[in-house]
């Protein structure tokens, strides 16, 4: 692999070549398994089966991810801590509690 000196160039640049780095690993791993699938339905063609599908039952359905976390509540004195409303709290969050903050003082919605 080629060196290459990444310092010279600008944040656009950077950006931009991060992004066709995702768009080709995505290609890649979508090549592979096109080809993984293929190797396998002819496997399971000399085992006497229709397709792979026969044998390991129908395609995976995508897994359904919860979207991104939404900030809920902010550390008053450290703007840049935040965290959603679901889930286990930060320390911060609790730390807060303790020295007696509600959660209405800590919401977003309720700091200037």
């Amino acid at each position: 692999m080629p060196a290459f000196d990444y310092d010279q160039l600008s944040l656009e640049e950077l950006e931009q070549i991060e992004k066709e780095v995702k768009k080709a690993i995505a290609s890649f791993h979508s090549r592979k398994r096109k080809e993984a699938i293929a190797k396998m339905n002819d496997v399971a063609k000399e085992l006497g089966f229709s397709s792979a599908t026969d044998v390991f039952g129908t395609e995976p359905s995508k897994k359904k991810f919860r979207s991104d976390v939404v900030p809920f509540y902010r550390n008053p004195e450290n703007h840049n801590q935040v965290c959603g409303k679901r889930g286990r709290k930060p320390a911060w969050f609790n730390e807060l509690k303790k020295r007696g903050f509600t959660d209405d003082q800590l919401k977003i919605e309720n700091q200037k």
